[in-house]
């Protein structure tokens, strides 16, 4: 679009309407300056020369008047053509009309078939509607949105134009962010005449997002101002009926890494009881069902059914077999954490509930042992061990790189001054969260003796008795460390399942499993992978295999998750849902409440609209081109 003389050019450029105008009027005034050649003709009969003596004044004036009329004639028709091939606009906002953004919703509940169609079919024939009724004076832009806002138009006055807009917008299976959308609109119309939102949607947000706006220009600036904008909803959507899986995800048992559970979480989203069958199978080559549940669940129920035992690194796939008004949430994906096997080294004396933990962990792990009076020796290997596990050894010097779990440390070896020892420490106080704890409970363990540790800055009490840590973690870069303040052989520790458990948990965050870790995705939002070390880009293909180098952005790959099912990231795998309850919940909504104002329906289309100066030029060309073709039939202008 280009300013010209007040005006905004749709079609040609100012340059372009500039220099076709020279160049057409000087070629055909070139043309029309040609004179014809008359022939000499030379003939024997006297009375024939008279006409040939040549004409009156007054007849030589007419005739060249006719030429120059002419040429008016062809300069004017290829002016208004000019003036059509530019399509000229006003510039500015005319000031009596209205200023129109149309919001059109393009979430993922837009996708429900309770219209005819879909949601988002409908919606898209209402803003067809509302642009073509647009007065004479008014100017509409076009705009959609999900997680994001895509721009369908900038401000027109053409109706022909914001229709096309208006159907180029399609579904997406993102959440909608009702929140950015009316910021984006209330930006395009600061300082607008007469500015009016439309929002086409099915209200599916939730009250959050329909409380986080503001009518005045004061209050947080974190949420968009409505201040002196006339907001209007235009409701999609007839009925509630939805059964959704709104997660699914497996994790590996920490009591056997080779094996992991899965687990999906229903919801009946309806106003009435629904029966539906839940499949689970395997989304790998060679996919076969490895369960199926039939689940009757009361209107608004949510029911977890869990899947005890699947082999890690499985990709699977739950599905609803039954069909209901969205689809999208009929299926949901999870990948069971794959099985790595870790390098462990154990230094120290014989101790059987130490082996015996490290020997429920199967194929998890491949243990090496050496003596305690040669581990000195096999300090140049340290480096290449996941973990290196000190039963009551504490090599001189302390390692300062590598990955190391000590048990009970003692001697100028230990990487934790011991300061004295406290006798029957009870476990009072724990971090929760930690990876160490992971799937544990230590209340009620019963400990003879340990010694107080003395922890430096940046060391973390996991576990301690009324101040004296117990269980101690360091992390420094290059280095991560674990330690036990206790023989675990003077304890109940070992008889408790949670001890092989927290070795597992000790190997695997000495490992680096937990910066590794990758959360499930969400559509909507960006999955952060681990990438390999030394990596710049990776190889990321989506659901579709449309397949992408993305860069590394310090040690991570930042993915945004536009649908569901798997991505391959390099060589991780991750599984992306809709798990969006508010998207799920389908139920219309035909009043919208934004921060305690209920919004008004549009208005009635207007029935007489401007049409673009670029018609009317198109018509009086029309009219010159008969013109012109009359009179010179007639010879007037000949």
């Amino acid at each position: 679009m280009t300013p010209f003389a007040g005006l905004a050019l749709e079609g040609l450029s100012a340059g372009a309407a500039v220099g076709l105008a020279v160049a057409g009027a000087v070629a055909l005034t070139g043309l029309y300056l040609l004179r014809p050649r008359r022939q000499r003709v030379v003939v024997a009969f006297a009375p024939l020369w008279a006409p040939g003596a040549g004409e009156r004044r007054s007849e030589r004036w007419a005739r060249k008047l006719r030429r120059w009329l002419s040429l008016a004639l062809q300069l004017a028709i290829f002016g208004l053509l000019l003036l059509a091939a530019a399509d000229p606009r006003p510039a500015g906002a005319d000031r009596a009309g209205r200023t129109v953004v149309v919001l059109v919703d393009r979430s993922a509940s837009m996708s429900a078939t309770d219209e005819p169609g879909t949601r988002l079919a409908v919606a898209r024939t209402m803003a067809r509607a509302l642009v073509a009724g647009l007065g004479p004076a008014d100017r509409a832009l076009v705009a959609s949105f999900a997680a994001d806002v895509t721009v369908g138009s900038g401000f027109e006055t053409d109706a022909g134009r914001l229709g096309r807009a208006v159907d180029r917008v399609t579904e997406s299976e993102e959440p909608g962010d009702l929140g950015r959308a009316l910021a984006f609109a209330a930006s395009m119309l600061r300082g607008q005449p007469h500015p009016q939102i439309v929002l086409v949607s099915d209200g599916g947000f939730s009250d959050d997002a329909r409380a986080q706006v503001r009518w005045t220009d004061r209050g947080a600036s974190s949420t968009p101002s409505l201040a002196g904008i006339d907001v209007r909803f235009a409701p999609v959507g007839r009925r509630a009926r939805n059964v959704a899986i709104l997660a699914f995800g497996a994790r590996r048992l920490p009591g056997d890494p080779t094996s992991a559970e899965a687990s999906a979480t229903v919801r009946n989203f309806g106003d009435a009881p629904a029966i539906v069958t839940l499949e689970i199978a395997t989304a790998d080559d060679g996919a076969r069902l490895v369960d199926r549940a039939k689940l009757t669940l009361a209107a608004g129920e949510t029911r977890r059914h869990v899947l005890p035992a699947v082999a890690a690194g499985a990709r699977l796939e739950a599905r609803l077999v039954e069909s209901d008004d969205l689809a999208l949430d009929d299926r949901a994906y999870a990948a069971a954490p794959g099985l790595e096997r870790r390098r462990v080294l154990r230094v120290g004396a014989p101790n059987l509930y130490l082996d015996g933990a490290l020997l429920s962990l199967g194929e998890a792990i491949t243990v090496s042992g050496a003596r305690a009076d040669v581990a000195e020796t096999s300090r140049a290997r340290w480096d290449a061990y996941d973990a290196v596990i000190f039963d009551g050894v504490a090599p001189t010097p302390a390692p300062t790189r590598g990955h190391f779990l000590y048990l009970a440390p003692r001697g100028p070896g230990s990487p934790f001054a011991v300061r004295g020892t406290v006798k029957d420490p009870v476990i009072a106080d724990v971090r929760k969260g930690h990876p160490l704890l992971r799937q544990l409970e230590l209340a009620d363990v019963n400990i003879a003796e340990a010694a107080r540790l003395a922890l430096e800055p940046g060391d973390a009490a996991v576990a301690s008795a009324f101040g004296a840590p117990l269980i101690v973690a360091r992390e420094r870069p290059g280095l991560r460390v674990a330690a036990l303040a206790f023989d675990v052989r003077r304890s109940d520790l070992p008889m408790r399942t949670a001890f092989p458990l927290l070795v597992a948990n000790a190997i695997g965050w000495l490992a680096g499993d937990d910066a590794r870790e990758v959360m499930p995705g969400i559509v909507g939002a960006t999955a952060r992978v681990p990438a390999p070390r030394g990596a710049t880009h990776v190889d990321v293909r989506d659901p579709s295999g449309a397949r992408a180098r993305w860069p590394v952005v310090g040690d991570v790959v930042e993915i945004p998750i536009r649908r569901a099912g798997f991505y391959r990231v390099g060589t991780v795998t991750v599984a992306a849902n809709v798990g969006d309850a508010v998207e799920s919940e389908t139920t219309p909504v035909q009043t919208l409440v934004l921060a305690g104002r209920t919004l008004t329906p549009p208005d009635p289309p207007t029935r007489h609209r401007r049409r673009p100066l670029a018609n009317w030029a198109l018509v009086a060309a029309a009219a010159l081109l008969l013109i012109e073709w009359a009179t010179t039939h007639r010879r007037w202008t000949v």
